[in-house]
């Protein structure tokens, strides 16, 4: 089925509400969610809206608070998410790193103690519509193997590079160091689908590529083998200790049955403080052409990280977004 922008967003926006929203959040998180799926990032749209719901409930995600200010030195600064809406708490740091890098030219905004922001590309977009360049990661609870072990010890901590180009289709890289990231396997599961590599083991340490046996597990494969486990592992680090919160072996301690007090770090970099538009500019087409001029494999297309976007927006725009009917009752019955 299918569901026209507006309607979901006031929808979404009506439930949180009824859940002790503030309106004016209420409205950030419902606009952001349903924004996801409408350029085509289903996973972490509408069909996770419940799961929101369901932390709210279980005093895991606090709809009345915000993040605040606790420490500041020149670009750098650390937040205090007190379990907010995710989305809010990220859009609020977001915009003071931004903020930042306008004085600073380049600025380092860490937060603790926030909830699932979601869809990490939101936050690419913000600062890539600023004209400045992003590099915005999260932690997550140990979800994922290190290389070399079947015991999940790792979290698959997402991260999201963000570059402007002057006609607003910018390039933008959001991705976890899974094989396969949390949501795609539960959309997968959602529509009945294999996922066409291993994923991560089954109970008894055979590789799978059944999403739901993958999820019973939570025994997921890092990408690239034991280069994604590092770089899983030293983003974690690195966000846990610039904003002094929890890494996601402390996060998979608190009590709970889903995901919180994650450290996220929001990196602005303003390159027109030192440099011209022009030139900017002109380096980003040139590298962005020599990929849209080479030649496909037979039977492929070429793209770069983030020009799809455009193409589900507007799609979704006119056609109304795609809403599997049973997520959509449950929304509805809230």
């Amino acid at each position: 089925m299918r569901i026209p922008f507006e309607e979901v967003t006031e929808t979404l926006k009506e439930k949180l509400i009824k859940y002790g929203s503030p309106e004016d959040y209420a409205g950030q998180v419902a606009y952001v969610m349903a924004e996801n799926s409408l350029e085509g990032v289903y996973t972490h749209g509408i069909n996770r809206y419940m799961r929101l719901i369901n932390n709210i409930r279980d005093g895991l995600t606090m709809p009345k608070e915000i993040a605040g200010k606790i420490a500041g030195l020149g670009g750098y600064e650390i937040w205090d998410g007190k379990l907010g809406f995710g989305i809010v708490n990220a859009q609020l740091c977001t915009n003071r790193a931004i903020e930042l890098a306008r004085t600073h030219g380049i600025a380092c905004v860490s937060l603790r103690n926030t909830s699932h922001w979601l869809r990490g590309g939101t936050y690419g977009k913000m600062t890539a519509e600023a004209g400045m360049l992003g590099i915005h990661f999260t932690n997550a609870r140990t979800n994922m193997c290190a290389w070399g072990t079947q015991q999940h010890c790792l979290g698959n901590n997402p991260l999201v590079l963000a570059v402007p180009r002057a006609n607003g289709d910018h390039v933008i890289a959001d991705t976890s160091f899974s094989q396969y990231s949390y949501g795609k396997l539960q959309l997968a599961r959602l529509e009945g689908r294999m996922m066409p590599q291993p994923g991560g083991y089954d109970e008894n340490g055979q590789l799978s590529c059944d999403p739901a046996v993958i999820l019973k597990s939570q025994k997921i494969l890092p990408m690239g083998e034991h280069k994604g486990a590092s770089i899983a592992m030293l983003l974690d680090l690195i966000t846990a200790v610039s904003s002094f919160g929890n890494c996601a072996s402390m996060v998979a301690k608190l009590p709970g049955n889903d995901e919180h007090s994650f450290s996220q770090t929001f990196i602005v970099i303003n390159p027109l403080a030192l440099g011209d538009q022009e030139t900017f500019s002109a380096i980003v087409e040139n590298a962005v052409n020599c990929v849209l001029n080479a030649k496909p494999l037979p039977g492929g297309t070429v793209h770069y990280p983030g020009q799809s976007m455009k193409r589900y927006r507007t799609e979704n725009l006119e056609q109304g977004i795609p809403v599997n009917e049973g997520v959509w009752t449950d929304i509805c019955a809230l």
